[in-house]
Parts: structure tokens; C-alpha cells; sequence
């Protein structure tokens, strides 16, 4: 046979291999997007990956790391998920093979780890005697690496095993992150419904009118800033002639906040039913709520009983802002009485002070997301603005100074999102 010839016949062996290879290829990719699709579920998605992979490497074990950055420190690899084959001892990937894969980005073949160069002083497992590792990326977004440990019956890996494995791990890597969005945005609508099921809750457990009270005229509102609040405000009838009336504001926001808020709620409520004096219906209840209050949280409140008869009003505020009352003609004063927030001590002793409804007054008793309410310029909305409006507002209802101060806080406000919750209790006493 001459040289020409046999140069021929190696020739197209080479072109046969490649075929083969090829072939072997679209075999493994055919394999892997059936089992892929028949997956439910980020994990088993995961776990079918590595099987796959697995069998069309030869090797003895693999698994999936998914990855992300840390706001703080971007170089900072995050193990979100692990997955192995679990046919074998789980192998974890070094920290530094993942920092290495993070910061190249690129496959990586080392059938000598002990003396691989680029991992001095790494110690491996006994059982690690070789490892593949390739990158899965998502429009250039690295979301997570592949590695697969130890080809089978002692041989090494190969090129053609590291670029099998990136076409592998090239295909997969959208199905992950599609399993993972599409998980995330199933979890997020159960938090949505939980939230409008929780809103609806505390929607129930704040009156839904003012109790009709003759001679009085009444309204109240709360709006949370978020989906739920950590303010709120109540009527609670003591008996035939006295009505007790609040404002609470929990601190923080959202679902602990309305947590803390309905606890409150249900125990001033509880101690109202005592028939104590103002200042001892808040004392206990702030021992109360004092052994439940995780530390660091609080509960501002004004509380106050309405004498219907002779329009005499006591009251208690425990570190709540200071209501004020608007004369029938058209001077305003501020309650000045105030006292230590309820959650801090359960030993507390607070004072209590009064003041007579004369026809025409009004009380106005309002949380701090009225006047810490901002604009885009971080200009709070402050006393004095509300102090202003309660002097010009005129003989109206209860529910027109709800109207009108609201109105005058978004206005305010502008384009800038409700930074508090706010609530307003209006009581005036008719001529």
C-alpha cells in the first residue's frame, strides 16, 4: 500500500471519528432535553443534568452549583444550591476551585490535583483523583457551575470531555434558570396572597365606621404604607356612657409590625373591660405586651375615655405625638401630657390629664406618617404645615379634616411613595 493511500485511509478515519463523535454528541443532547423536559422542579432538573452528564463523561460523581453575586463583595462566590448524583460520596467543590471558576470563567481540566499549579496548597479529599469543571452562563451571567469528579476505571479527562460537557452545560443552563424563575414566581404569588389575606385581616380588625355616639360626630382612618400596617386606631365601648379611643403606632413596618399591632389591639381591648382609670388601663396593658415585645420594638399609643355625658376627656400618651384640639373658635391647642412608649418597661407608670368637649370642639389625634410624610426632596411634611390647615379648615365634619389633611399630605408628597403608615382619628363634639 503507498504512503499516499494510507495517508488517504487515516484521513478519513479521522473524518469517521469525528462523525461518530458528532453523532454521540446529538445522541447525549437528544437524551438530555427529553429527560429535561419530562423534569418538574429546579431539582430534579438539576439532578437529571448530572445524571446525564455523568454517564456521557464517564465519571463517578458531579455536581451543580448555582451561584450569585454578593451586592457587598461581587467576587464573592454564594452557594445557593448544591446537587450531587447521590449514587456516591457528595463530593463539595472546594471554595477555591469555585472562586477560580468565578473569577475565569472558562472550563477546566485537572487530572493532577495534588500538583496542579494553580491550586498550591488546596487540600483535595483522598478520594478526588480527577475533576472536570465548566462554567453555565445565561447571556454572559455566570448562575452556576458544573464539575464532574473522577473518570471512570482510573483514566483522566479528556479536551473532548471538557468541550462535551460545556455544550452540555451550555444547553442546560437557560432550563435551570427558567425552573428557577418560574419556582421564585410561584413563591412570590403565595407571598401575594398570604399578604391580601393578611390585609383583609387587618382590614376586619380596624372599625369599618365610627360608632354612633349622640351629640358626637366621628371618623378614623389608616393607610398602611405597604400592604399591611403597624398603625391603627380603635373605638371601644365601655359602657352606655364612656367610650374609650385610640391611636397606636407599632415600630417598623409590614407583616411584624400588624403582627404587634393586632396584639396590642386585642389587649387594650382586654383591659378596657376592667373599668380602670386611663393611666392604669395603659400601665397594664404595657405590662402585658412588655413580656411579648421581642426586644428592640416598640408601640407608641394615645389612649383616651370619652365621657359622652359631660364631654370630659381623659387621656394617656405613651410616647405617641401630641394630639391637638381645635376650639369652636378656631384656636388650637396641643395635649401636652406625654410618657414613655409602651414595650420598654413593664413597670411603667404613666399619667393621665383631661380636658372638656365644649360644642364645636374637635379632637385631632394623628400618627407620625402625617407629618414625617416626604417629598422627593426628603422634605417632611411637619407640624407646622398641619397646624395651619386645622386653624384655616372651618366648621366641617369629622370626616372633611381626614379629607382635607390627607389631601394636603399627597399633595405634599408628590411623586415620592407613602414612606408611613397613616392614621387620623377625628372627634368632635356637635353644636
Amino acid at each position: 500500500m503507498s504512503d499516499q493511500v494510507q495517508i488517504r485511509l487515516d484521513a478519513l478515519e479521522r473524518e469517521n471519528q469525528q462523525l461518530r463523535r458528532a453523532v454521540e454528541e446529538l445522541s447525549v443532547l437528544n437524551e438530555l432535553s427529553l429527560a429535561i423536559s419530562s423534569s418538574r422542579g429546579t431539582d430534579e432538573v438539576i439532578k437529571t443534568i448530572i445524571r446525564r452528564s455523568i454517564k456521557a463523561i464517564s465519571a463517578e460523581q458531579g455536581v451543580i452549583t448555582l451561584v450569585g453575586e454578593d451586592a457587598s463583595d461581587p467576587t464573592k462566590t454564594l452557594v445557593r444550591t448544591m446537587a450531587s448524583s447521590g449514587d456516591r460520596e457528595a463530593y463539595s467543590p472546594d471554595q477555591n476551585l469555585l472562586g477560580w471558576m468565578y473569577i475565569n470563567r472558562k472550563p477546566l481540566v485537572i487530572n493532577q490535583p495534588r500538583t496542579d499549579s494553580r491550586f498550591q496548597g488546596v487540600s483535595w479529599s483522598d478520594s478526588v483523583r480527577s475533576l472536570v469543571s465548566v462554567p453555565m452562563q445565561v447571556h454572559s451571567r455566570l448562575i452556576g457551575i458544573l464539575t464532574l469528579y473522577n473518570k471512570k476505571r482510573g483514566g483522566e479527562f479528556s479536551i473532548e470531555d471538557q468541550r462535551l460537557l460545556s455544550i452540555l452545560a451550555g444547553q442546560s443552563a437557560q432550563v435551570i434558570e427558567t425552573a428557577r424563575l418560574y419556582e421564585e414566581e410561584k413563591k412570590l404569588a403565595t407571598v401575594n396572597q398570604e399578604l391580601n389575606l393578611a390585609y383583609e385581616i387587618q382590614t376586619n380588625l380596624l372599625p369599618s365606621k365610627p360608632p354612633t355616639i349622640t351629640g358626637y360626630d366621628l371618623a378614623g382612618v389608616s393607610i398602611p404604607a405597604q400592604s399591611v400596617g403597624g398603625d391603627y386606631f380603635d373605638y371601644i365601648q365601655i359602657d352606655d356612657y364612656h367610650w374609650g379611643m385610640c391611636v397606636g403606632d407599632v415600630s417598623g413596618k409590614g407583616m411584624p409590625a400588624a403582627l404587634l399591632m393586632s396584639n396590642a389591639q386585642a389587649t387594650i381591648r382586654g383591659q378596657c373591660a376592667f373599668g380602670l382609670s386611663v393611666h392604669e388601663t395603659v400601665e397594664r396593658s404595657n405590662k402585658l405586651l412588655s413580656s411579648s415585645i421581642r426586644r428592640g420594638s416598640f408601640l407608641t399609643l394615645f389612649f383616651g375615655v370619652l365621657d359622652v355625658i359631660s364631654g370630659t376627656f381623659k387621656f394617656t400618651n405613651a410616647g405617641h405625638n401630641r394630639p391637638y384640639i381645635r376650639r369652636a373658635d378656631g384656636t388650637l391647642e396641643t395635649l401636652t401630657l406625654g410618657g414613655l412608649v409602651v414595650g420598654f418597661v413593664g413597670t411603667q407608670t404613666y399619667k393621665e390629664d383631661l380636658f372638656s368637649f365644649e360644642p364645636g370642639d374637635t379632637l385631632f389625634v394623628f400618627s407620625d406618617g402625617v407629618t414625617e410624610a416626604m417629598n422627593e426632596n426628603h422634605d417632611q411634611f411637619e407640624e407646622d404645615n398641619l397646624e395651619q390647615i386645622l386653624r384655616d379648615i372651618g366648621d366641617v365634619p369629622a370626616d372633611e379634616y381626614i379629607k382635607v389633611v390627607h389631601e394636603a399630605v399627597k399633595k405634599h408628597a408628590g411623586t415620592a411613595p407613602q414612606n408611613d403608615d397613616i392614621t387620623i382619628l377625628v372627634v368632635k363634639r356637635e353644636k
